[in-house]
């Protein structure tokens, strides 16, 4: 797991662990908007 402080691009929801590495070009989702 990655740890972080990240915000869903869709809700804004607060995001702290994914399971992958993000890309800073790519958009980051919560479960709920996945």
């Amino acid at each position: 797991m990655f740890e972080g402080d990240w915000a869903c691009s869709d809700c804004g929801a607060k995001i702290t662990k994914l399971p992958f590495e993000p890309s800073p070009d790519r958009p980051v989702r919560c479960l709920e908007c996945h």
